[in-house]
This record gives structure tokens, sequence and C-alpha cells, in this order.
């Protein structure tokens, strides 16, 4: 041990001699020509000395060449009850190099770290928001941190930013290896040249060198590329719990219900005897878990509660009951509560929510991972899940908040990851009928139904909670093509048992043609054209991403004006592709035009070598979509 402090001391006198200077050698520019900022040093350092001490170091030295890489600074640190920021100290460097301010603990802001919905958090942040006068500019920045906890276990992101040069990123990690049984994952490894190597008394990382990577239209996001170590311990302690063995997501589970959720779903008499008689005429425990989730749903409100053991453990059951309000740890296991009180089992469930769809490990057991408590209710065939935090969600639709991303359910035996339901392309699906009728001066009225399911329901449902001029101004905007909107009606039924949302809408506008003498055009879809090209790139750098897919079936009747006959309407389109299929069609019928479409873009990772082709399939949608019906006037 005597030798590590020597190292841990040279390795320390090294970063602070670097650190301390009054100068910096000066970066003009980057050879990197996408690169908006250099990370010259990404240095972190942890010391394991105990399970209730760990000893964090962080340094970074950067240099920004313009406004957008000014995202790549973080000047901040968070702290709560179990961590105690021991040093922050903050150097900025003009173009020439040479030290223009110098900073430190007290001049930093101290802030919660989470949203005015947050009821009380002993969550908090200090940060410094440095406003640059000239480019480039480089910021030299440290922070240490004492943690008490051993279960959140300080890991390294490699690489935290597009359009960024990597010089050096570092992870060093100091512990015995006879006292402390370690996990290491590795994401996103094998695009990158990272070193490994054993020191004495611990581990080093090493990236070096290594190009931006350009932020491209549909890049992955952070989680599919970038290279981040993560680390956690088989023994640990939060907030005086000790783990112990935990080897896998099963151990985990049950010290979890033993430790933090048992003993914390107590209700009272009265409760307990409301929730039996409103569930009293149900005989199926899923049609009792539907009661129980509305009662829920119309009785609390989610407020944020950021204390506790970690943020992990729910406040008790019958203290939300008595105040109506709980975060999303307290509401579950609220819920959780009601439902064992009428004999419906349900598990506990953390998932990391958000639109980016981000997995639990499934061999990297550790409290680390997820950021939302959720439930989920099994019955004989099906887990059916709920949000308990939202007030408008149906009972087991989870939307794409928290679907289709492994999360860590805790069952009475232990924990088991499991996938959230998945709403993939066709699941998505708008169902659009209307009628237009027009004049060859250019009057419209269109009169029109909308129909969504899945991740498109998810997205439209929110229009019922508008107050009328938000509508109005939403609505403007989505038919932004029609000039001079009017809307006439716009009325919407949310069908919580299908998990649909139907919208019955009325508009009326002008400019609808183009007139060239005895002639008039019209576009073939003004009510949900699909328009959207990706950017082009003569040399596509990265692979891309489509997050999620989605399906859109059209159907429309154009009234052909008095005195008028078709002259010409486009060919029928059918495109066939990996990246999904569209499929358009224009048919004569007595008095109008039927305008059908259907398009189907699946979600999925592509390689770069494949973006040319998706681009011209979107184009070609486009192009389609832009067509024009020609008519002229009897004479």
């Amino acid at each position: 041990m005597y030798k590590n402090f020597i190292t841990i001391v040279i390795l320390w006198l090294y970063v602070s001699c670097t650190y301390g200077q009054k100068s910096v050698m000066p970066i003009f520019s980057s050879k990197d020509k996408n690169a908006n900022a250099i990370v010259r040093k990404n240095i972190t350092e942890v010391e394991l000395n105990s399970l209730t001490n760990v000893y964090y170091k962080k340094y970074t030295l950067i240099t920004v060449f313009n406004p957008e890489g000014d995202d790549v600074i973080s000047n901040y640190a968070y702290y709560d009850g179990d961590s105690k920021i021991k040093n922050l100290d903050l150097k900025i460097y003009n173009s020439l190099g040479v030290k223009i301010h110098d900073y430190n603990i007290k001049d930093f802001q101290d802030v919660s770290s989470v949203s005015g919905s947050t009821l009380y958090s002993d969550a908090r942040v200090k940060y410094f928001n440095y406003r640059p006068t000239s480019y480039p500019y480089t910021v030299a920045f440290l922070k240490e941190i004492k943690f008490d906890d051993t279960s959140l276990i300080p890991g390294h992101n490699f690489i935290s930013n597009y359009d960024t040069y990597i010089k050096e990123s570092t992870y060093k990690l100091y512990y015995n290896k006879e006292e402390w049984n370690l996990l290491f994952n590795e994401k996103n490894f094998d695009s990158y040249n990272i070193d490994k190597k054993e020191v004495e008394g611990g581990i080093v990382y090493e990236l070096k060198d290594s190009p931006s990577i350009p932020n491209e239209e549909l890049s992955l996001p952070y989680n599919l590329i970038f290279p981040k170590l993560e680390v956690t311990s088989s023994d640990f302690t939060i907030a005086g719990h000790k783990a112990e063995n935990i080897s896998n997501w099963n151990s985990l589970g049950k010290w979890f219900s033993s430790e933090l959720l048992d003993g914390r779903t107590e209700l009272s008499l009265e409760t307990e005897t409301h929730i039996k008689k409103i569930t009293s005429h149900a005989q199926d425990p899923i049609e009792k878990a539907k009661i129980i989730y509305k009662y829920v749903q119309d009785n609390t409100r989610y407020i944020s509660v950021q204390v506790g053991i970690g943020g992990l453990q729910p406040i008790i059951a019958s203290e939300v009951d008595n105040v109506k309000y709980g975060d999303c740890k307290g509401l579950s296991n609220y819920t959780k509560a009601l439902l064992s009180l009428v004999g419906v089992d349900a598990y506990y469930v953390h998932v990391e929510a958000g639109t980016n769809k981000v997995d639990f490990e499934d061999n990297f057991a550790t409290l680390a991972q997820g950021n939302h408590a959720i439930l989920c209710i099994p019955d004989e065939k099906n887990l059916h899940w709920i949000d308990c935090t939202s007030s408008t969600l149906p009972f087991g639709f989870l939307g794409t908040f928290t679907d289709d991303r492994k999360a860590f359910v805790m069952k009475p035996d232990g924990g088991q990851i499991v996938k959230t339901p998945q709403y993939l392309n066709e699941d998505n699906l708008q169902l659009t009928q209307a009628e237009i009728s027009f004049s060859p001066k250019g009057k419209i009225k269109v009169l029109g139904s909308m129909k969504t399911y899945g991740s498109q329901y998810d997205s439209r449902s929110s229009l019922e909670h508008y107050s009328l001029e938000d509508l109005k101004k939403r609505d403007y905007k989505f038919w932004s093509t029609i000039h001079n909107l009017n809307i006439i009606k716009h009325d919407m039924l949310n069908n919580k048992d299908e998990i649909s949302f139907v919208e019955n809408f009325e508009f009326e506008g002008d400019r609808y043609t183009e007139i060239s003498g005895d002639r008039c055009f019209v576009k073939i879809n003004v009510i949900n054209p699909d328009t959207y090209v990706p950017s082009r790139y003569r040399n596509r750098k990265t692979d891309f991403y489509y997050p999620r897919g989605y399906q859109d079936k059209d159907e429309i009747k154009i009234k052909i004006p008095e005195n008028y006959i078709v002259e010409a309407i486009p060919y029928p389109v059918n495109l066939k592709t990996e990246f999904g299929s569209y499929k358009m069609e224009v048919i004569k019928e007595n008095d109008h035009l039927l305008y059908k479409k259907t398009i189907l873009i699946k979600e999925g990772k592509y390689t770069k070598e494949k973006y040319k082709a998706f681009r011209a399939f979107r184009k070609s949608i486009a192009n389609a979509e832009a067509q024009k019906i020609s008519f002229i006037k009897q004479n």
C-alpha cells in the first residue's frame, strides 16, 4: 500500500503542476476539421478506501474553438447527503494560452439539481456558467468529491460529445485487489483503441488521439456509440445498508426487496375498506388492477421527492395515501400496496426512462442504472405495465417514455431483466380519412378524421389537454399548407380501452389551387403530407439510426368542381426497401378522385454505406407527395 500511495502522489503532483500553471500551450485551430473543441486532458481518478469512503478526482483541460464547442465544457459538481465536495478549481486561458481568470469553490453557484416540480431534495449541484468573449479559449477544471457510499462507483465517459477531438481521456482506479470484488462493464469499446493495463494498486484505461465523430443527421444516440466504462462492487453500502455478494440481478433484486422495499406497504384500515369496496364487483385480477390504477390516477399527483436512501427507497405507502402525492417510487409502491389489498400481485420495476431507449445491462447488476420506477402486473400469460406517475396513460400502455427497453423487475424470489413492451413500426399507426371540396378560385373545405395507435397515440393524445388557444396555435402549425386557415371543428375522443385516439376535424381556407388559363392544379395531399428528406452528405462518416418506425394510411376524397374534368393524375407509386415501403395511387370515382397512400418507415440501425439509399427512398416519397392533379374547364 505504501508503494501505491507513492504512485498516487506522483501522479497527482503531475496533474497539479500541469493544472496550476499560469499558461498553457495555445491551440488556435484543430487539424481535425470537424472539431468544435479539443479535450486535451480528461482524467478521472477514483480511490476505493473502504466501503464507506470513495475519493473521486476529475481534471479536464479543454480548448474550445467556436460557440458550438461550448457544450463540451462541464464546470459543475453534483453532491447530496452521501457525498461532499472537497475542492473545485476553475482556470480560464485566452487564445494565447495566458491565464485570465482563476476561480475556486466560493465562486460557484449552489442550486438544487432537480426541477422546480420537486417538492424537496437533498440533491444539489455547484456550477460556474462561464460566458466566453472570444475564441479560442481553454478551460482547466478540477473537482474532488468524497462519497460515503459505494453503491455508485464513479466510472468514465471517454467521449461525451460529437465533433470533439480527444487528445487524452484516462480512467484510473486504485483499490486493494484482495479486498474488492469488482465488475467492469466496457461499453462500445470495440471501435476505439482504448489501452487497458493493470498497475500496482489499481487499473488504468486510456484513450489517446481519437478523431472527432461528426454529428450528422440521424446520428446514433450517445449510449450506442460513445465508449463508457462502468464499475460496480459485489459488496457495497448505501446510507447504512450493507450488501454482500451481489453477483447478478437476481441477488440484487432480493437485497433491494428486503432492504429498501420491505415494510413500506402498510395502509390504514379505512383505505383498505374503501379499496375492497370499489373493487368488490370485479372478479378478474386485471379488472381489479384497472380500477385501482384509475383510483390512483384520479386521487394522487406526481411530485418529485429526491431524498432518502440514495433516492432509491420509496416513501411509505400510508404517507402517500395521506398527502395524495408522491414521486415515481412512492406512487409505484403505493399502487403496489393497494393492489396487494385485493390479492393482485405487482412487481416493482426500475427502468431508464427517456426518449432514447437505454437498456439495463444483462450481466452488470448495479444500482447506477435506472432513473424511473414503474410497475408490472403478471397474469397467466402476460405482464401488464403501468406508469403510476401518469394521470392520463391508459392501463397497460407505457408510451415512448419507457417502452422497448430492458428493465430491472423485482420479483419476490429475486430480480430479473425483462424488456418492456415494444411499439414497432406498424403498431404506430395513423389512419386519416377526409373529404375535400374546393372552388377553382382556390377556396377549400376539409372534413375528416384521424385515428392513432401506439407511439402516434402517445404523441397525439396529449392534444385533449390543450387549451382552446393552444390547440388553435398547434392546428395552424400542423396544417400550415392551408392559407388563411379557419378551424371550424376539432373534436377528440380518447378510447383508453382500445388505446386509440380519434380526432374529427373540419376546416377551410383559400389559395388551394394554381390557375393557368382554363386549367387549375391542386396538391394531392394537404392534410398529412410526408415530405421529410434527410440532409445530403458527400461522404457520410457515421452509421445512422431511425429510432421509431411508424405507418400512415391516408384516404382522401377530392371532389371534382362543377364544369371541370380531370386532365391528369399522378401515376401510381410503389416503393419497397429495407427501410420501409410506400404505395400511392389516385383513382377516378364518379364525381371525385380518391387519393390512397400507405407509408411504412421501419425502425432500425443502418451502416453509413446505406445512407444514400435511405435518402433516395425518402426523396422519392417526398417527390410523390408533392405531385399535383390537373383539372381543365369544360367549354
